[in-house]
């Protein structure tokens, strides 16, 4: 049987790259990796990674999801090359933190032209194929905040939500072509999404880098939240007190979705993120995660 042909975005670190790599060092070569970047500056770690896989099992390819020409010129030329896209994973990712009300907008489109504008473009380039072909499957990655909203990641979360929404809304009528669409929900994993914050110019963790014209209170619920002595600036304890998961997991989890005969359309990844899924769809009110939430914040009026 010929491999599948897994197109993955945002191959350069994190759970693209350990996903890539996973799939390439596949013992029965079921796969055939293309890893995608935006910044082929950027690949020194994904080739050492791949080792012996490196333009056998996996092919590196630039790829910029905020730009309609690279869309296009990259499924061009896979489609001459391969013929195909079986698989689709949708992983490329900007993190955000702020205080919503002083976010500049340009840091939001930022966010959404990779989070949501990117991910729905790449999507409607593979599906025309897909559906004459009767097969694929789209893997939307997506997060704690694509099912939770937490203070300070309204921006972020939102477009993880819209993530969602857009995945659960394709599902069913690509269904009726034999397309499968899953959505992976991890949360927290210890990626460099959050360090790249800073490249990005798409918030920080630090306490002074607020804007100075927050208001005290929600200066106070800040530092509380990510700067106090306990959590020593580690994001990952800050966002959550469960044990963060390794890049090396959720590829585990990719490669199960890719293979199974009947994949679901959601995937929490870890027993927290199931708690979580399961507090939200129990309660329509919304109360219990809003009161859960809030009782964890360590400050008071």
């Amino acid at each position: 049987m010929a491999p599948k042909i897994v197109v993955i975005t945002g191959c350069s670190s994190g759970i693209g790259l350990e996903t890539a790599v996973h799939l390439a060092k596949d013992k029965e070569n079921r796969f055939k990796v293309y890893a995608t970047m935006r910044n082929l500056t950027k690949k020194d770690q994904l080739e050492t990674a791949a080792g012996s896989t490196l333009y056998k099992t996996l092919f590196i390819r630039e790829l910029d999801v905020t730009k309609e020409n690279s869309i296009v010129e990259f499924i061009d030329k896979i489609n001459q090359e391969e013929g195909r896209v079986d698989v689709l994973v949708n992983n490329a990712g900007i993190a955000h933190l702020g205080v919503v009300e002083t976010v500049p907008m340009d840091q939001i489109r930022a966010v959404y032209e990779t989070n949501v504008f990117g991910l729905i473009r790449l999507t409607q380039a593979v599906i025309p194929g897909m559906k004459s072909r009767r097969s694929g499957h789209i893997i939307n990655v997506s997060s704690a905040a694509g099912l939770v909203g937490m203070p300070f990641n309204a921006i972020y979360a939102s477009s993880k939500f819209a993530v969602e929404g857009f995945s659960e809304s394709i599902a069913p009528l690509l269904k009726k072509f034999s397309i499968s669409v899953s959505v992976i929900e991890p949360g927290p994993v210890r990626t460099s999404i959050v360090d790249n914050m800073a490249l990005n110019k798409t918030g920080s963790f630090r306490f002074e880098d607020l804007d100075p014209g927050v208001d005290e209170l929600t200066k106070q619920y800040f530092k509380s939240k990510f700067t106090n002595a306990e959590f020593k600036n580690d994001w990952s304890q800050c966002i959550s007190a469960e044990k963060t998961q390794a890049g090396t997991e959720i590829a585990n989890i990719i490669q199960d979705v890719i293979i199974s005969e009947e994949p679901h359309l959601h995937y929490p990844t870890s027993d927290a993120m199931r708690g979580l899924a399961a507090m939200k769809y129990t309660d329509p009110s919304g109360d219990s995660i809003v009161q859960n939430i809030a009782e964890q914040q360590q400050w008071k009026e």
